[in-house]
């Protein structure tokens, strides 16, 4: 069972911890508070455009995004987003799933976000 598997088996997801913000409320929260802003799309994606800031951990190298979380404060705020929504959700679960408590997912993604 591959590593990302092992970790997460038998954790519970705790949703509230996740708060999904529509972008003027998303913009507002990051202008405002410290914590990590994290773009979950593609290497290639992110090369198109992102919100100032913003690091790139694409949740779909599974392992990597999971190695690299291990790495975060999970007591810090985290600020997700992708291009749609759906990438940025599953990254927020994962991040729930591992003990993060104040995870932030822009809704309907960055497609929708005034950069």
């Amino acid at each position: 069972m591959n590593l990302f598997r092992r970790l997460f088996r038998s954790q519970q997801i705790t949703n509230h911890s996740i708060i999904r913000l529509d972008p003027d409320d998303f913009k507002k929260a990051i202008s405002k508070n410290s914590g990590k802003i994290i773009d979950v799309r593609t290497k290639r994606e992110f090369a198109t455009g992102v919100i100032p800031g913003a690091i790139n951990q694409d949740v779909m190298q599974k392992n990597d995004f999971l190695q690299a979380s291990l790495q975060w404060s999970k007591s810090e705020p985290v600020y997700l987003y992708c291009q749609s929504g759906m990438r940025s959700m599953k990254a927020a679960r994962i991040l729930s799933r591992n003990g993060f408590t104040k995870i932030y997912e822009l809704r309907g993604g960055i497609s929708g976000y005034d950069l």
